[in-house]
């Protein structure tokens, strides 16, 4: 018998090649060759076998089918017998008027029953119908998956790729019918699982497949492409890339195959997407729906296995390793637009896009191994410091982690800027979105890191800023140029508080690009909190070393708290502002609902409010004992005045008074020493009234006299701050007014009703107080 002829090499499939190198490997193993022949012929016989009985089962759902279709189709013929006898009947010659009352209600009770029924018979016609054409479908699906590893393991089909659009295409159409199903019959729900159930079987048999021969298609392009002898210097030139891209030199029969594969895992994936809608209908899915491109993954996924084999040889030189990611996603992206986005909009997949898809791809990758094999090693690092006795070691261990985080960063922004080149309207403010194209995406699933990063950045930080805040200089040098809302003076706040707000800006912007608004929020907590303490407490030593060593009697320490209210007030506003800002609203949202910054402004408020008070009450203390004797002299408002009526005395206090408070005009911003002076006044006001009105004083003509011009010299030293000075000294202007007021009209009684008071410009005093000052009020003749 003449021997069959041997097939040609190149006719020889890739899966016979790799069957036969398995099972051949030496010549010794040809003597095996009659047993590894038994063994295929009984799987190729248990598969025919397995064919017949699909086959078997199949003539008996078409019988079935035909039987239910029998059983249906009669039952509704016999409804419409029966409907048209009950229209013939009610339709006879004098039926209206000869029919009896009681059979005519009884026809009518019985249609609303024979309308269930035929509605009932039409649901079950449906139901069988829905169910045969679905197992038919489904049949069909496992048919065809069975028929093809059947025919991959029986011969080398050269076109095996175009048979998944078989499949696909039946799965297509039972997931449009189940769809439909659970928008108008929801209550088949036992119909659409076990479908569901079914085409989950047979995916977990075609994906893979697919997957696997989509593998092997790329690996026979020449996918991944070597990586070795990359030239780093051309990275940031225009010299062209030295790695080969297998996308660009596919031609003729090889790309055709490698579309159609691109095109069958593409139809599969929105097929799963589909499906994936359809059973979370009704749930918050989120970003369950939105999975990476699988076509590109395979892309992805060999050619940075290849290049960790790469990253691996710089662990210490991490930036060796961002330089050959970027220059990987650079050199590819181009081919994703050309090549490959044509594809996927021609398999009607939507929302995807290659050029992003590959970067994520890539960006993950990187973001994985930069988790399990750099950032390892630098937090053992800085632990083993930390135990240690060095002093050297933990500033070289914090230096390395920070170049770490500036290499990741700015290799956020190259890629970044290859999405947007292209004109990809990426939503970044989305953070699961941002996330996918970070490498600072690791802090996402590791914050532990995150705050190791943030006390880094902060005592990096606070090292520089100790500097300054220690330098006597900063704090008496005015910075320039920082105007209020209001007014044309400015904060006069010290040089170092523009060092602090530079420091935290700084640390603010260190926290912008991390892909999560929680995280980032976080971070900048961690980071500015405990400097912008510790800058108050600088503030509140300064303040208090001054009030311990004179009292904030002396001009000098005045001038101190000045300069401590001046940072607070300028870094609160420097604060509120920021809260104001859109990066720091989007924190409120996932936050308590309040600024970021709400504590820390609060603590600097209440510390210009508690030193404000403190100054105000020293120039008040100041005046009172210098004023006690003025106050004391209770003959003085009875006597004649003689040339000028103004008392001595008196003048000397506010001379005090206004120079005290002129220096701090000098020193103190414009708002904070408006708060001052007005609590001056309010002070005044009241002591003075206390002083004078009370204690049964007797006032004459020429008293009277001598407190007008008493109180004309105390409102004309306020009117340097104000427009209207006796509006901030009620109780004296108003005591003043009752003094001058006309003796008829004290006999009249017209100030000795309440409720006229008010009419005649008294607002702040009681009726008990009018009526002691009128009391002590003495008209000469």
């Amino acid at each position: 018998m003449e021997a069959a002829a041997l097939p040609r090499p190149p006719d020889v499939t890739p899966e016979l090649r790799r069957f036969l190198d398995a099972h051949f490997r030496s010549q010794a193993d040809l003597s095996a060759a009659a047993d590894i022949e038994t063994e295929i012929r009984g799987r190729c016989a248990e598969l025919e076998a397995s064919v017949s009985d699909l086959s078997v089962r199949l003539a008996a759902a078409a019988a079935a089918y035909s039987s239910s279709r029998n059983a249906a189709g009669a039952s509704l013929s016999n409804v419409r017998d029966c409907l048209a006898a009950l229209k013939a009947s009610t339709s006879g010659p004098g039926f209206t008027e000869e029919v009896e009352v009681g059979s005519e209600k009884l026809m009518y009770q019985q249609l609303p029953s024979l309308a269930k029924e035929v509605a009932r018979v039409e649901m079950v016609r449906d139901y069988a119908e829905t169910t045969l054409k679905l197992d038919s479908f489904v049949g069909d699906v496992e048919d065809a998956i069975s028929s093809s590893v059947t025919g991959k393991l029986k011969s080398r089909t050269e076109n095996s790729l175009k048979t998944y659009h078989v499949p696909i295409g039946y799965l297509k159409t039972i997931e449009d019918i189940l769809t439909s199903v659970t928008r108008t019959r929801p209550q088949w729900t036992r119909l659409i699982s076990a479908v569901d159930h079914r085409v989950d079987r047979s995916l977990a048999v075609l994906r893979p497949q697919a997957i696997v021969d989509h593998r092997a298609l790329l690996a026979s392009l020449g996918w991944p492409p070597s990586l070795s002898g990359t030239n780093f210097s051309s990275i940031n030139s225009g010299k062209p890339s030295e790695i080969v891209n297998p996308l660009f030199s596919m031609k003729g029969d090889l790309k055709s195959k490698y579309s159609e594969s691109f095109l069958s895992l593409c139809s599969l994936q929105e097929l799963q997407k589909s499906r994936k809608a359809r059973q979370l209908q009704g749930h918050i899915v989120n970003s369950q729906l939105r999975q990476p491109l699988w076509v590109i993954e395979e892309l992805v996924n060999p050619i940075a296995a290849s290049a960790q084999h790469h990253f691996s040889k710089w662990v210490e030189k991490p930036e060796f390793v961002f330089a050959l990611a970027y220059k990987i996603i650079r050199d590819f992206v181009d081919s994703m637009d050309e090549i490959l986005q044509p594809l996927v909009d021609k398999a009607d997949l939507v929302g995807y896009s290659c050029r992003e898809e590959w970067i994520s791809g890539m960006v993950i990758a990187l973001s994985t191994y930069l988790a399990k094999e750099i950032f390892p090693k630098h937090i053992g690092l800085l632990q083993e410091i930390s135990s240690s006795d060095a002093s050297s070691k933990p500033s070289e261990a914090r230096v390395s982690w920070l170049n770490l985080i500036d290499l990741m960063i700015s290799f956020d922004k190259q890629t970044q800027v290859l999405i947007s080149s292209s004109g990809l309207l990426l939503s970044v403010k989305d953070d699961d979105n941002w996330q996918r194209i970070s490498v600072l995406s690791v802090f996402c699933d590791r914050p532990d890191w995150l705050e190791i990063w943030a006390e880094i950045e902060r005592q990096d930080t606070h090292d520089k800023l100790r500097l300054s805040m220690e330098n006597e200089k900063n704090w008496n040098t005015r910075i320039q140029g920082t105007v209020l809302e209001y007014g044309s003076d400015d904060y006069k706040s010290p040089a170092v508080t523009s060092a602090i707000q530079k420091g935290l800006s700084l640390l603010i912007d260190r926290a912008r690009p991390i892909p999560n608004t929680a995280l980032r929020a976080e971070f900048i907590k961690i980071s500015t909190s405990p400097i912008i303490s510790e800058f108050l407490g600088w503030m509140l030593q300064r303040c208090q070393e001054a009030e311990g060593l004179t009292a904030l009697a002396d001009d000098n320490a005045l001038l101190k708290v000045s300069q401590s209210i001046n940072a607070a007030r300028y870094l609160e506003s420097t604060l509120i502002e920021w809260c104001d800002d859109v990066f720091f609203l989007e924190m409120e949202n996932v936050g308590r609902g309040e600024c970021i910054f709400q504590v820390e402004i609060n603590q600097l408020k209440d510390f210009r409010v508690q030193w404000t008070d403190k100054m105000s009450t020293v120039i008040l203390r100041d005046f009172d004992a210098r004023s006690r004797d003025y106050l004391k002299n209770k003959r003085q408002w009875q006597e004649k005045s003689e040339g000028l009526a103004l008392s001595r005395a008196f003048v000397e206090c506010l001379d005090y008074m206004q120079g005290r408070i002129a220096k701090l005009e000098d020193g103190l911003n414009i708002l904070d020493f408006v708060t001052v002076w007005r609590t001056v006044a309010s002070g005044v006001d009241q002591l003075l009234f206390n002083g004078i009105f009370t204690g049964g004083t007797k006032f004459s003509n020429g008293g009277v006299e001598r407190l007008h011009g008493d109180l004309s010299i105390l409102f004309a030293t306020f009117s340097a701050w104000c427009l209207r000075p006796e509006g901030f000294f009620p109780r004296l202007s108003e005591g003043l007014k009752l003094l001058n007021v006309d003796e008829k009209q004290l006999r009249d009684g017209m100030f000795t009703d309440a409720n006229r008071l008010r009419e005649y410009g008294i607002r702040r005093l009681t009726v008990a107080e009018v009526e002691r000052i009128i009391k002590g009020r003495i008209y000469g003749s």
